[in-house]
């Protein structure tokens, strides 16, 4: 019942918008609640400056595990007018605080998908009951989400073959690499994958070995398993 408050709270106060300090995003209009260091533009700064080394202008991007639309804008700027982003979220209020900071911004190359992503299509569980960066699919979740596979949606031509994807996912990064591994094998897209615990970082180094992508681990210093990583594919 508290955390239904808080929400409720934070989305009550979405009105409250003020610029962002610094980082790539300066000067651009954020809601004040969605969190300090979006604000100051200190949000992971390590992440953002992989953003800014393989993201291109005229880029399709798929951020998938969109939280709030920091990253999701952050490749918008980067692409450029003849890029797109597609940006995957299931947790409503996520997908609230996505669509404010679309508006506020005048943003036009981000589509918000209001689904997670996984290697089945359908429904499923997800958890809410944890703070707006750490909802994860869970067979006990609270919540009911529509579910899409990538190598469907870029097979079927409802979306553009990706440059680039992001996925942060909280431990379902298995699901997504296994939907979307014809997709990867065809389009090559530069990827930064966030790893949730040690099983999901071993399937992850795996996945990139196998198809044949360069990596690097950018915080080696983190929780054992907690990591990012960035990977380029070879020629």
């Amino acid at each position: 019942m508290l955390r239904s408050l808080r929400e409720a709270f934070k989305l009550w106060m979405a009105w409250w918008v003020v610029p962002i300090r610094s980082g790539p995003l300066k000067g651009m209009k954020w809601i004040a609640s969605s969190g300090a260091n979006f604000i100051r533009g200190t949000y992971e700064g390590f992440k953002t400056e992989a953003l800014l080394k393989v993201v291109r202008r005229g880029d399709v991007s798929y951020d998938i595990g969109g939280h709030v639309g920091y990253y999701a804008i952050v490749e918008s700027v980067l692409a450029g007018d003849q890029g797109k982003v597609y940006v995957f979220e299931p947790r409503p209020l996520n997908i609230a605080y996505i669509k404010r900071h679309i508006e506020i911004n005048g943003i036009s190359n981000v589509h918000l998908v209001e689904a997670a992503v996984s290697d089945r299509k359908g429904e499923a569980r997800f958890e809410t009951r944890t703070g707006t960066g750490t909802g994860h699919m869970s067979d006990t979740g609270n919540l009911s989400v529509s579910t899409v596979i990538i190598d469907e949606l870029v097979e079927s031509g409802s979306y553009p073959p990706p440059n680039f994807i992001k996925i942060d996912v909280e431990g379902a990064e298995a699901s997504v690499l296994e939907g979307a591994r014809r997709t990867i094998e065809k389009w090559r897209p530069n990827l930064l994958v966030a790893t949730h615990g040690e099983e999901e970082h071993r399937f992850v180094i795996e996945f990139l070995e196998t198809f044949r992508y360069d990596y690097e681990i950018l915080n080696e210093q983190a929780i054992k398993g907690d990591t990012e990583i960035i990977a380029i594919a070879r020629n």
